[in-house]
């Protein structure tokens, strides 16, 4: 009777002191840290697709301006970003300053090889 008395104050305790503020706030930044973690993760065979449309499209291409291989990491650096080049520069030809003739078909042809579309 003793123990279970003692065990129902020490979860009552527990309870307290979970729901103070100090606690919560620290709960919370642990949930956003794991959460960072999780998103992190769930992200690496998206970068790596990424990874490898841009090693393929720089091993193919040894003729780039400085300018243009900075403005191919910029439009492979996420899939939001190469979706919008892929939209407007590879399905609309609309004209591109940075990558232009050759080049932009075999990106194009890289982007639409990739496991990502």
């Amino acid at each position: 009777m003793w123990r279970t008395f003692v065990i129902m104050i020490e979860i009552i305790i527990l309870i307290i002191v979970l729901r103070t503020s100090f606690v919560q706030y620290f709960l919370s930044d642990i949930q956003q840290t794991v959460l960072g973690w999780i998103e992190n993760v769930a992200e690496i065979p998206e970068q790596q697709s990424l990874a490898t449309i841009r090693e393929r499209f720089f091993h193919n291409n040894m003729s780039l301006q400085p300018h243009q291989t900075d403005y191919v990491v910029l439009i492979t650096d996420s899939k939001e970003s190469l979706t919008k080049f892929n939209e407007r520069y590879c399905k609309n030809n609309d004209k591109n300053p940075f990558i232009y003739g050759a080049n932009l078909n075999r990106l194009c042809g890289h982007i639409k090889d990739s496991k990502l579309f």
